[in-house]
């Protein structure tokens, strides 16, 4: 089915097509349906939602149209990733199939590429990237239909695209999404590859701790939005500059330890959150956890290929009850201890992060979420067949009190996109140690 007309979302966007992709070949009946493990029920379900900015690509893209090319190659790529053709069960425990595939969008966007790229990527659909994602996926939970993916492909009047795409979290984390992402492009580009598209092929873990319907998946509301979000760089020379400054700290303090870039952003920015949101509080410290996510596949014992899907993910926590708890060292030899006693566990059974936002939700602390997928294949893997993208990112955060950080384009720092509320992102735009350190 193919639906036409004018949009009503915004005003730039001057047209909107909907076709529904199916895989290119049927789910064998001996893969139905595909009943999500356990490790996957502790976690919230919405979509998450990224997009990738190309400029110019007709000009490299020498083969078919580049919308033939992409939802053929998405057919096919959804005979690999064959769960994410279908959708989620009432009791969101598996994924069932009746071959109803998926929704590609295309629309025309009356305004250049480098007009987008000016705007912060929020959810907005005036001063943000919301008119370029698919309906209803930018943190949302799942539709009524329970598809768990949706693609958008947005041409500018420049030339250039966007692609956007939209998976629930319920069927796996950001290494699963950036390996789907990885394998449909490569498919794209060069189909003839099959040494390559072997080695970038899912691993599927099903086994004896799977659940059945008896198991319900864990209800987690994405609240309306009332938070600012910001997008702020850290240059790789500012960095180092902070490790620099860290460092002699520990000098100073008789301590030796050695220090990632991730580290050093995530703790950094942690610091500067709480300490606006000390500000905002007339300068009383509220209890509060850092909390970021740990990819477990080289942790756990036998470690899991990086290609495996679902949620394989766990929570280092590190609560703070002052401000001289928010050191950099000290909070980095809190992390590192954490993601030490996650290092050869069998499984993931006991480490559900949604019970353990619980555990301090009951206790007042104030959370802060910090999620990082630097050094995970963004940029280079993403090629379509007409180069790298420009840009890619997040779009927006799930909640307030959230990090989402990445590589940028040319690998030469970080990238943040924060969410904070309207006075705690005052206090922190206007922070010393921030402003020495990052650009926005």
């Amino acid at each position: 089915m193919i639906m036409r007309g004018l949009t009503r979302r915004h005003f730039h966007v001057i047209s909107k097509s909907k076709t529904n992709i199916k895989p290119v070949s049927p789910t064998p009946l001996k893969l139905k349906p595909y009943i999500l493990p356990l490790h996957d029920l502790g976690v919230a379900g919405p979509y998450t939602p990224i997009i990738f900015f190309y400029s110019n690509p007709q000009a490299l893209a020498n083969k078919a149209p580049i919308q033939n090319q992409l939802k053929n190659s998405l057919s096919s790529t959804l005979s690999k990733y064959y769960p994410l053709a279908g959708k989620l069960s009432s009791s969101g425990s598996r994924v069932e199939y009746n071959e109803q595939g998926i929704d590609f969008f295309d629309a025309h966007v009356a305004c250049k590429l480098s007009e987008v790229l000016e705007k912060t990527p929020t959810r907005d659909e005036e001063d943000g990237y919301g008119h370029l994602c698919p309906p209803g996926t930018i943190w949302g939970n799942l539709s009524s239909s329970r598809n768990l993916m949706a693609v958008q492909l947005n041409y500018f009047s420049c030339g250039g695209i966007a692609i956007a795409v939209s998976l629930s979290h319920s069927i796996g984390d950001a290494l699963t999404f950036l390996s789907f992402l990885s394998y449909w492009a490569n498919l794209c580009r060069d189909p003839d590859n099959e040494e390559k598209l072997v080695l970038l092929s899912p691993t599927f873990l099903q086994s004896a701790a799977s659940c059945d319907d008896d198991f319900y998946s864990i209800e987690f509301p994405i609240p309306e939005k009332f938070w600012i979000t910001t997008e702020i760089v850290f240059p790789n020379s500012k960095i180092a500059k902070l490790k620099a400054e860290v460092e002699r700290q520990d000098r100073r303090d008789g301590l030796n330890q050695n220090y990632t870039r991730n580290e050093l952003v995530t703790a950094f920015l942690y610091r500067c959150a709480v300490g606006a949101a000390t500000a905002s509080n007339s300068g009383a410290y509220t209890k509060s956890v850092l909390m970021h996510t740990v990819n477990m596949r080289p942790l756990l014992d036998p470690p899991l290929p990086k290609t495996s899907v679902g949620n394989l993910i766990a929570m280092n926590h590190v609560p703070t009850t002052t401000m001289n708890e928010t050191g950099l060292n000290t909070l980095i030899a809190q992390m590192k201890k954490g993601k030490m006693q996650l290092r050869g566990r069998k499984s993931l059974v006991g480490t559900e992060y949604l019970a353990l936002l619980d555990k301090y939700a009951k206790t007042n602390h104030k959370l802060y979420l910090m999620s990082s997928i630097c050094n995970f294949p963004l940029y280079n893997e993403m090629d379509f067949g007409w180069g790298k993208p420009v840009k890619a990112a997040f779009v927006d955060t799930p909640m307030s009190n959230f990090a989402i950080m990445m590589d940028t384009p040319s690998g030469d720092g970080i990238n943040a996109i924060v969410g904070l509320e309207e006075q705690d992102m005052k206090n922190f735009l206007a922070d010393k140690d921030l402003l020495a350190y990052a650009s926005f």
